[in-house]
């Protein structure tokens, strides 16, 4: 990013810090910060988006908040949702009980 302006740099920390907040930033919105940088620049700057965890996406509604759980918060989502009646809960549980004893 060296050869990118300070007011183009500027303006891409802000749209990042918005996309933290909001978990998310708009195609077109990213487009017109970044539009006359190199493509290999731009390239850069989505990648990096995508690290950060802030997902590009058309419209507000094409914001999907579970797409970076793991672990145990997307097992907790997961359980939150279900009747923790089916096989894979089921199955948890018995492995829990038999290391208890």
């Amino acid at each position: 990013m060296d050869n990118i302006s300070l007011d183009n740099q500027d303006k891409i920390k802000k749209l990042a810090r918005k996309g933290r907040e909001l978990g998310y930033i708009l195609i077109s919105e990213l487009n017109k910060t970044i539009e006359g940088l190199a493509l290999a620049d731009q390239k850069y700057i989505k990648d990096t988006m995508e690290k950060l965890k802030i997902q590009i996406v058309n419209s507000p509604e094409e914001y999907d908040e579970y797409k970076y759980l793991s672990g145990k918060e997307a097992i907790n989502i997961l359980k939150s949702l279900s009747d923790c009646k089916s096989q894979a809960f089921v199955e948890e549980q018995k492995e829990k009980d038999k290391n208890e004893t």
